[in-house]
Formats: structure tokens, C-alpha cells, sequence
């Protein structure tokens, strides 16, 4: 078996995919995206971001790992291939882009947004923005997955009331006080202080948030999205925005990527904007790593796999 890995891989890492391998099988390493024009033909598997172009010189493989948690630019018609399993990277980014996440809410909710921007004048005594103590928030968590999970953990260490939405999930975590379907979307909405985003972006998830979900909102709420950007409606939400019908947002990801200069989102005072960053971290590449391993060995045993994407569902 021909085992290609796509992406660069620390030196330091190769061996744990190499051993996870076997001896009796080929592990290569590829430096540069050339490479796989000359060695992809006769691959079994791949690992790494993989792109529809990248698939033409895959033709015989049988297993791909992604490392996005998302897969909504996978699903093309050589990786819809029954006889190709595909894989993601979910569970390698559930704390950081939950950790991520509550960092948008923290710093909304303590009015960072308007304490930066003091610093480059050396501005002490202006006047302060309104702070929010988030102890005890009402919390609407949009999509109930690895991530979705990793942020009601942290919101109990709030002492929050935790409502989780989502459309498949029937089985209430241990830290979710509420669990319901996407029928209940408007009203959880309605109801929180705080709306998080972390379900996948699917056709039945595009344009989920829309206006009249955002109208629902009080307008002391604040609204977080490290997920997708087309989950929302984008010109909506800049509208309850501008108008303040909401208290603000913290925005990850946009529905177009990067931002373009002109978009109103750059220059409204209650957004904080990062460039999709929220599964970054020091140990990302390690834990990447350490999921691949772990399924490569499971492939090689004949066993199941984890994070098998289900494609008729997106996710």
C-alpha cells in the first residue's frame, strides 16, 4: 500500500506516520505540489488539504484524510466516489476554535473593541466602553459536534444556561442544559445572551442565520461565528449591526474569504474581525498528526475509521 502524505509534516512527526504505516507499506512524503503529478497514479491514500485538481492525479486512491474540520470545498465528484473514504480533521480542533470563540465573547463583552484602539495614542483616561459581566448568560451554541461540545464545557465554567441547536443530535451532553432541534433556532435565539456558531456549513446550513432569526436577538446579545461564513446572512447581520439591534459580533470567517477592503463589517465599531484563525495553535500540526496516526493504523488493521464524513449529509 502507497501512502501519500501531502502536506509538510515536521521532521520530528514523519516517524509516528511511518511506524503508524507499517513496515509493509510506503510511506512518501511530498515537498511540493509537483511532486504528486509524478507519484499520485498508483496511491492508496492521501493525506493533506486536498483540491479537486489535486484528485485528477489520484486516481486510484481509496482514502483520503483532510485535515479541515470542515468539508464543504471537499465534496467533488471524484472524493463523492462511493469507493473513496473520506475523513476529516474535526476532532483535532474542537478546544482551540471553542477557546477561540469565547475569546470573541470575552473581549465583546469586556469592551476590548474599544480599549485597543486607545493604545497607539497612549489615550488612559477616555471614556470607558461598556463592560459586561457574562456570569450566569443564557447561551445558544448553533451545532452540537466536537466543537459545539468544547464550548459548553467552558460556558459551565460561566455558570451559563447552555441551549444547544442542533439537527441531528438526540442525546444531551452533560453540559448542555437544553437540547433542540433547528425548529427551535429563532426562539433559543431570542432568548440568549450570547449566539455561538459551530455546526458545519451544509445546503441545509447555508444561510441558517438569516433575518429573521437576527431580528429575534435582543439587543443586548452578542453573536460569535468561528464556523462558516455562508451559515449567515452576511448583509443581515451588518444591517442589526449598523442599526445596534444587537450588541455586537465576533467574526472568524466572512462569507467571502479574505474580506474584501470595501465590506462595512471592516469599519463597525462593535465587530472584532480575525482572520480565520480560530483553529490555530501551537499543538495544531502535532494534533493533526496524532489523528491521522491513529486512523492509518486503524486503516492498515482493517478497522473502522474515525471522522468518516458523511457525504450525503456535508459533514
Amino acid at each position: 500500500m502507497k501512502i501519500l502524505v501531502g502536506d509538510r509534516v515536521p521532521d520530528e512527526l514523519r516517524r509516528s506516520i511511518v511506524d503508524a504505516a507499517g513496515p509493509e507499506n510506503d510511506v512518501v512524503f511530498l515537498e511540493d505540489r509537483e511532486e504528486l503529478a509524478e507519484q499520485g497514479s498508483d496511491a492508496d491514500v492521501y493525506y493533506g488539504y486536498v483540491t479537486e485538481r489535486a484528485c485528477e492525479h489520484l486516481p486510484n486512491v481509496k482514502w483520503v484524510h483532510t485535515w479541515s474540520a470542515g468539508v464543504d470545498r471537499h465534496l467533488f465528484p471524484a472524493l463523492m466516489d462511493p469507493g473513496v473514504i473520506l475523513t476529516n480533521g474535526a476532532r483535532s480542533f474542537g478546544p482551540q476554535v471553542a477557546d477561540h470563540s469565547f475569546a470573541m465573547l470575552l473581549a465583546l463583552a469586556r469592551g476590548f473593541h474599544g480599549f485597543i484602539p486607545r493604545k497607539p495614542h497612549k489615550n488612559w483616561k477616555a471614556p470607558q466602553p461598556e463592560v459586561v459581566d457574562i456570569q450566569g448568560f443564557t447561551l445558544c451554541v448553533i451545532g452540537m459536534g466536537g466543537i459545539g461540545t468544547h464550548i459548553a464545557e467552558r460556558a459551565k465554567g460561566f455558570s451559563m444556561h447552555v441551549i444547544a441547536v442542533d439537527a441531528f443530535r438526540t442525546d444531551k451532553p452533560v453540559d448542555v442544559d437544553e437540547l433542540l432541534p433547528i425548529s427551535g433556532l429563532r426562539d433559543a435565539m431570542g432568548r440568549a445572551d450570547a449566539v455561538l456558531v459551530s455546526c458545519p456549513l451544509t445546503p441545509e446550513t447555508r444561510g441558517l442565520v438569516d433575518a429573521d432569526k437576527l431580528a429575534a436577538m435582543k439587543p443586548t446579545a452578542y453573536f460569535v461565528n468561528c464556523a462558516r461564513g455562508p451559515i449567515v446572512d452576511e448583509a443581515a447581520l451588518i444591517e442589526v449591526l449598523r442599526e445596534e439591534r444587537i450588541a455586537g459580533a465576533g467574526l472568524d470567517v466572512t462569507e467571502i474569504e479574505p474580506l474584501p477592503e470595501d465590506s462595512p463589517l471592516w469599519d463597525l465599531p462593535n465587530v472584532i474581525l480575525t482572520p480565520h484563525a480560530a483553529s490555530r495553535s501551537q499543538n495544531r500540526i502535532g494534533r493533526l498528526v496524532e489523528l491521522f496516526c491513529e486512523n492509518l493504523t486503524r486503516y492498515v488493521a482493517g478497522e473502522p475509521l474515525l471522522n468518516v464524513v458523511r457525504k450525503d449529509l456535508g459533514f
